[in-house]
């Protein structure tokens, strides 16, 4: 059982055993460790609460002192300090914080009204026990979605009316040679782990440089402009996008300023700025530079087609000739066979288990020719192999290790086999097995194998 109570600052005591602190033996030792967490954001806070108050929707969680003429405040310490100082900065002669702090403290202080604040809303709860489930969901992140999930870049963008980011994802979404699978995969990726990393890159003064882009504030929020040949920057875009992706740059890469000057000098020369090519700045999202055939050359187009008949598409899972050499085991060369007799739109099921069945083969014949760990040692010490995503990330690294220029070669089974919300990825292909209501769809399974083939070629070698 929970109460609900309307206290004064007066009657609030900071928690002398918090997680943020650990144990402290005083008052004044617990506020003067808050202070030193941070003095700069501490001082934000107190300003944050002179000039706008307290969170209406944010309660303090408090449980009763021992002498039963207080309350302890379980969660809320930061704010029940800075209200400390706010209203009595002489609490603050009684810690080590140093002068200059402190001073800085008592200007932020300056003009206080305590009436404007309280009662401060609290919720009682009976023991501390009682309050630690809800206090961890508070600051356990998203704790498998119980807790509260922060937002990310673009999440705060979109509720800021901030387009910097958004028009230029959905410039590269429009004009860029992904295809609509790819291009899902990507944005997926990008928008839900790693749009941080690419904040960095198209904020930073460096790449707003490099690109050409600039941002207007048309007093509904901020709109970015390209100033440069947008089938240049396209490109240039592209090539960004696709590195933060895949994991070749992210967060500690781009920790500095001179980080993300190095990467823009380091792209190559045709994605580099070309003096004299910069044009008049124009809204990302007015841009369509995707060729579109006119009505005659579609007309023209559509009577060759019915002169000269296209090639029939394949059924199977897997094309009768292969770039790469046979498996030499016999399991090796009996799926290959398969894969290129199996009708994928008739026996749609059977091809999803082939398909893995042979990607896991080539992997394993990978590591075990290059001498590639299969197992690793768990909390207890005892060996246990690496499941199939693990070991193709790991393949996947060595072979750019060895020979760079094949990351753009893996791309595609980055985003159809690695990528977890892909229709062909380990995690639905081992879906089709084990969920009865899961089944694939034939064109994604023949996509899933032609992804595959240069890590079908790194096992079995080129023919």
């Amino acid at each position: 059982m929970v109460e609900y109570l309307e206290l004064s600052i007066d009657e609030l005591l900071l928690d002398e055993d918090n997680p943020r602190l650990g144990s402290v033996n005083s008052q004044s030792a617990a506020l003067e460790a808050i202070i030193h967490l941070k003095e700069s954001h501490f001082r934000n806070l107190m300003l944050s609460i002179k000039n706008n108050g307290l969170d209406p929707g944010d309660n303090l969680y408090v449980i009763i002192s021992a002498e039963e003429d207080d309350f302890i405040v379980l969660e809320g310490n930061r704010r029940l300090s800075a209200l400390m100082v706010l209203n009595s900065p002489d609490v603050l002669d009684g810690t080590g914080v140093p002068e200059t702090i402190k001073k800085s403290l008592v200007r932020a202080a300056a003009g206080f009204d305590r009436t404007k604040i309280e009662p401060i809303r609290c919720v009682r709860f009976e023991r501390r026990e009682d309050a630690n489930d809800w206090i961890y969901r508070r600051h356990t992140g998203g704790a498998d979605g119980e807790g509260r999930i922060s937002w990310g870049p673009l999440e705060i963008q979109r509720f800021s009316g901030d387009r910097s980011i958004l028009d230029v994802l959905d410039f590269v979404g429009r004009n860029a040679d992904y295809s609509d699978e790819e291009w899902e995969s990507t944005k997926t990726a990008i928008e839900s782990k790693k749009s941080s990393n690419l904040a960095r890159l198209l904020e930073s003064a460096a790449g707003r440089k490099h690109l050409g882009i600039s941002i207007s504030n048309d007093g509904d929020g901020k709109t970015p402009m390209l100033g440069s040949d947008p089938t240049w920057a396209i490109k240039v875009l592209r090539r960004i996008i696709d590195d933060v992706r895949d994991g070749i740059v992210d967060s500690r890469d781009l920790n500095k300023s001179s980080d993300i000057e190095e990467y823009f000098i380091k792209l190559p020369k045709e994605l580099q700025p070309q003096t004299g090519k910069s044009e008049a700045p124009r809204p990302f999202n007015d841009i369509d530079i995707k060729k579109r055939p006119t009505a005659a050359k579609a007309a023209k187009t559509s009577t060759k087609q019915k002169t000269k008949s296209a090639p029939k598409p394949r059924t199977t899972l897997a094309p009768r000739r292969h770039p790469f050499h046979a498996p030499t085991s016999t399991k090796g060369e009996a799926l290959l066979r398969e894969a290129g007799d199996l009708d994928a739109n008739r026996f749609t099921i059977s091809a999803a288990f082939v398909l893995r069945s042979f990607i896991e083969l080539a992997i394993n014949d990978y590591m075990g020719a290059n001498k590639i760990k299969k197992f690793e040692k768990n909390s207890n010490g005892e060996n246990v192999e690496l499941d199939l995503t693990q070991k193709s990330d790991i393949v996947l690294k060595h072979i750019v290790a060895a020979d760079g220029s094949k990351n753009a070669d893996l791309r595609g089974f980055r985003n159809n086999i690695l990528t977890k919300t892909s229709a062909t990825s380990i995690q639905s292909l081992n879906g089709f097995v084990h969920n009865k209501f899961q089944l694939p769809t034939a064109d994604a399974l023949r996509a899933g194998w032609d992804c595959s083939v240069p890590i079908f070629i790194a096992a079995y070698g080129s023919i």
